[in-house]
């Protein structure tokens, strides 16, 4: 079972209980804002069509208010305009071919970035394209090198340790799902996770 997504649901939740506001008035007051930003960004694009930026902000606000195929046609269009020094609109689009499954065209964007760029963010997004290719050899080699750089990346711990267990790494798995409980401890699908690992290594 791919679980990629679901980590990404988990942290989303995580983040909102953190704020103390409720997910329903959290979300509402969110469409809002970004319908207001959408407005305000056309009304500069209408002003200022070859500005690249505003594509890539409009793309953003789209991405907030859940208009995940607005904001690749906003992210393309910033690209197209860019030519150069894109590597954040190619991010920005690979990470919304993720939502919607398209991960051969992420994987694509996310490979074109790092060839003139490298970032952690760049790096996990292509370890999530490559698990849901099957090519968990290749997400492990982006997720090492996430946590190279970003020891304590929450999500890049706990899927690390999903493709280890894939792999049938199950020292690595544990090691880095203890890790992961550090900081979100009573983390349910993680304790889960550890349990089932532990049992595998004392059979």
């Amino acid at each position: 079972m791919k679980v990629f997504k679901v980590v990404s649901f988990v942290f989303a939740f995580i983040a909102l209980t953190l704020q103390g506001v409720a997910a329903n008035d959290m979300t509402s007051a969110t469409e809002n804002s970004s319908k207001e930003k959408i407005r305000k960004i056309t009304q500069l694009i209408k002003r200022e069509p070859a500005n690249s930026q505003a594509y890539a902000d409009r793309a953003s606000a789209k991405m907030e208010a859940k208009d995940v195929f607005g904001a690749i046609h906003d992210f393309s269009a910033a690209i197209n305009l860019s030519k150069e020094n894109n590597a954040q609109y190619l991010l920005g689009r690979g990470n919304a071919f993720l939502e919607i499954g398209a991960y051969k065209e992420a994987l694509k964007d996310f490979n074109v970035a790092l060839e003139n760029t490298s970032s952690a963010e760049l790096l996990y997004g292509r370890a999530v394209a490559a698990y849901f290719l099957d090519d968990y050899f290749g997400a492990l080699r982006d997720l090492d090198q996430v946590i190279a750089v970003a020891p304590n990346h929450p999500k890049a711990l706990y899927n690390r340790a999903v493709v280890k267990m894939e792999l049938k790494q199950l020292d690595g798995a544990a090691e880095d799902l203890e890790s992961f409980l550090s900081h979100f401890p009573n983390h349910l699908e993680a304790e889960r996770a550890l349990a089932a690992a532990d049992a595998a290594l004392q059979k």
